[in-house]
Parts: C-alpha cells; sequence; structure tokens
C-alpha cells in the first residue's frame, strides 16, 4: 500500500505540473480523518515517550494510513466521470482476487491454503461484496457498464469458488445478511427478481461446497453457532473481555499506539490474537486513541451512511441505482464484518479511501455538491429532493445572538421600569 501510496504521489505531481493545476480540493469526509490523524499521531507520541524510543510502527500500515491515503485519491481523482471508473476498477479487483483464489485453489501446494485460500480481511471483504455486486448487476439494465457486467457474469463460478474456499465466515454472514436486507432497500418492481437470484446464488454456493471440501466448510460454519467448539472463533471472543479491560483503564486517550494491552484474563498460549489489535473494529478506536478515535469512527460512518442513502434516495439513472444500492451494501457488509475483523487494518485503507472517493465523486454527480453539510438529511430523504438547513455551529451562534437580544431587551425595559 505504501509502495502504491508512493507511485499515486508521483503521478498526481506530474499530471498537476502538466497541467499548471496545484489546487486541493476540500472534502466533506475531512474532518473525522483529520481527527482520525491528530489521534493516532498523539497516541503514538505517548506510545515513544513510554518505551523512549521513537520508530516506525506496524500499526501506521493500518488505521493510520487511511486520512493519508484518502488525501491522495482525493486530489488525483476530481473528475465526476472518475466514479465510473473507479467502480469499474472495485469491480475488476473483485474478479482478480478470484482468480488469484481460484490458482491457489487448484496449483497451490502451501499448507495455509487449507486455512482459505485468501486470509486477510481485505481479501475476504472483496470477495463479499462481488456476490452482492454480482446480484445488482443482474438488476442492472443500464449500458456504461454493460462491458463490466459481463466480466462479472462470467467469472462468477470462480468468484463462488474462491469465496467458499476462503472460509471467510464473517463474510459469509454479511452477505447473507445484505441479501436479505435488500428485500426491504430494493424498488418493489426489482424484489420479485432479487428472490429468484438469491435462491439461485445460494444452491450455487451450496453445489460448490459439496463439489469441494464440504466437511471443512461445515466444520467452519458451525463455529458461527458454536463458537466454544472452533478454536479460532473462541479464541476471538476471549479477547473482547481483556480489550474491554483496558479501555476502562484507558477511557480517554487509550493505549498508545505501539504498546501491546495488557492481558488482564488468561489467553491460551496457542492462541492467535494480536495485543496490537483486536477483531473487533468498534473495541479497536477506543482502545488505540480513547474518546477522540471513537468519536471520529462514529462521525466518518455517520457521514458515510448519509451521503450513501442520499445519494441512492436522489438516483436517476440505471448506474446511479447500481452505485447507490450497491454503496449501501458495501457499507453493510462493512458495519457486520466490524463486530468480528480486523476491518481497519490488511490493507482496508485502500479499499476505505477509494469508497470514499467514489461516494464524494457520485455526490457531486448527484447534487451538484462536494458537501452535504448544510443538507438536511431527513428532509430530503422525505420528500426526494434536496433540502437545506443552517450548519450547526451557524445555529448555535444565531441563537446565542438572538438570546443576547432578547437579554439586551429585558435590561433595557427593565431600567426604563425602574425609572
Amino acid at each position: 500500500m505504501e509502495v502504491f501510496g508512493a507511485f499515486l504521489f508521483f503521478t498526481v505531481i506530474i499530471e498537476r505540473t502538466i497541467l499548471r493545476d496545484f489546487t486541493i480540493r476540500r472534502s466533506y469526509f475531512a474532518g473525522p480523518l483529520i481527527l482520525i490523524a491528530l489521534a493516532f499521531f498523539a497516541s503514538w507520541c505517548r506510545g515513544s515517550f513510554m518505551k523512549q524510543h521513537i520508530a516506525f510502527i506496524l500499526e501506521f500500515h493500518d488505521a493510520f494510513e487511511l486520512p493519508f491515503m484518502f488525501f491522495l485519491m482525493n486530489v488525483a481523482f476530481r473528475e465526476e466521470e472518475d466514479r465510473i471508473g473507479l467502480w469499474s476498477v472495485i469491480f475488476f479487483a473483485i474478479i482478480c482476487k478470484a482468480l488469484d483464489g481460484a490458482y491457489i485453489y487448484f496449483f497451490s501446494t502451501r499448507p495455509e491454503k487449507y486455512w482459505g485460500v485468501v486470509q486477510s480481511w481485505r481479501d475476504g471483504y472483496l470477495l463479499g461484496i462481488g456476490c452482492i455486486g454480482f446480484l445488482l448487476l443482474l438488476q442492472y439494465r443500464g449500458t456504461i457498464l454493460k462491458r463490466v457486467k459481463w466480466w462479472v457474469l462470467v467469472t462468477f463460478p470462480v468468484l463462488a469458488l474462491t469465496f467458499v474456499m476462503s472460509f471467510r465466515r464473517t463474510f459469509f454472514v454479511g452477505t447473507f445478511i445484505c441479501m436479505m436486507i435488500m428485500f426491504f432497500t430494493l424498488p418493489p418492481s426489482k424484489r420479485k427478481l432479487h428472490f429468484t437470484l438469491v435462491v439461485s446464488v445460494l444452491l450455487g454456493f451450496l453445489l460448490t461446497v459439496v463439489l469441494t471440501n464440504p466437511m471443512e466448510v461445515v466444520s467452519r460454519l458451525a463455529g458461527i453457532v458454536a463458537p466454544q467448539n472452533e478454536g479460532s472463533a473462541f479464541i476471538r471472543l476471549m479477547e473482547w473481555p481483556n480489550v474491554i479491560k483496558n479501555i476502562i483503564n484507558n477511557p480517554i486517550l487509550g493505549v498508545p499506539v505501539g504498546i501491546p494491552w495488557t492481558t488482564y484474563y488468561r489467553m491460551p498460549l496457542s492462541a492467535v490474537y494480536t495485543t496490537l489489535g483486536t477483531h473487533n473494529t468498534y473495541l479497536y478506536w477506543p482502545l488505540r486513541a480513547g474518546i477522540p478515535g471513537a468519536i471520529a469512527f462514529i462521525w466518518l460512518m455517520c457521514k458515510f451512511w448519509k451521503t450513501a442513502i442520499l445519494n441512492y434516495r436522489l438516483r436517476r439513472t440505471e448506474e446511479d441505482f447500481l452505485v447507490g444500492q450497491w454503496g449501501i451494501q458495501m457499507l453493510i457488509m462493512y458495519q457486520v464484518a466490524c463486530f468480528f475483523g480486523l476491518m481497519y487494518g490488511d490493507e482496508m485503507s485502500g479499499i476505505l479511501s477509494v469508497m470514499l472517493t467514489v461516494f464524494q465523486l457520485q455526490t457531486k454527480h448527484i447534487t451538484g455538491r462536494s458537501s452535504l453539510r448544510e443538507v438536511s438529511f431527513w428532509h430530503t430523504l422525505k420528500s426526494g429532493a434536496l433540502k437545506y438547513h443552517e450548519p450547526f455551529l451557524r445555529r448555535l451562534w444565531g441563537l446565542f445572538n438572538e438570546n443576547s437580544h432578547l437579554s439586551t431587551v429585558r435590561l433595557a425595559a427593565s431600567t426604563l421600569s425602574d425609572a
């Protein structure tokens, strides 16, 4: 990811030099991302002071990298038509990962493949949203992404094989939940076809399981409902009491970045767990960055959801339907995976940066605005047209001035009465 970021940075410098355009566009997501950068930098400074040693830390490769990667993406992709290009990139990234997993399944001799042909959280997320994207492409009737649709349909059997043999249980659950929620988020006219597609896809997955490794798949899936009988699932649940105890003992600023969290409750010596993070993204932010980190994450998710929902509500074309609905399902998948996964690590910063960028470009395409700060969420959602309100701080200042004016009037009236 760092190498990619360096290449992208130098490419942007060359492009801007040729165009003689060095402007930097503001972003609707800048606030929470700046808070993330500041919170993690302060945490790293505390950790360096505690260790009396300044060094590059592994955790920079995870959540701390998100603000910087998004800044590069936001500067590099500014044109409205870039949104279709970036959505296409995500689709083809899914296809490439599916082919990668299939190659490992058929040709690799490494024993690790029996733990899953792809193992990172980024890979599982790509495969999960790929399955949902496949369902949506079958509902898509536009022409701009027609070639992308053809590629995804042709390669779906490979995607199904890699997804099943990845054994990524978190994303199995996330994909199923997204399929069910789509019965409510899709227009009524598309729900009958969606039911047929869901049944067909689930039967396809079942057939893939039968033809590959049914006993291992069943064993891994059993860990979802009975985690005490499956090692990795049980160990991850055992992390939670320790992590929560660390948060309680360090509520304001969290455990500094680079400092392992304290194991208060016994963990098995053979356990595969990390003391530099946790298998729960919701707990990671208060663990590593305290209250500022938790606020930044919640703030970012609120902006993410506002953008996704309004982009879909204000859709006009088939492409708007596809990217709007897929964006909502991407967020649902992400939020579900956050309960059990490191959705801040494994190069997830790159995927999130692309998603933030395309959401922002889609907003510009739909509304003509780069920011939704002054857009009223509920009124716009109800009416289907842009409705505005004053920013919170401006309203607060106006209320303060109004109260000050009323106080002055009352004081003057009281003075005249006394006179």
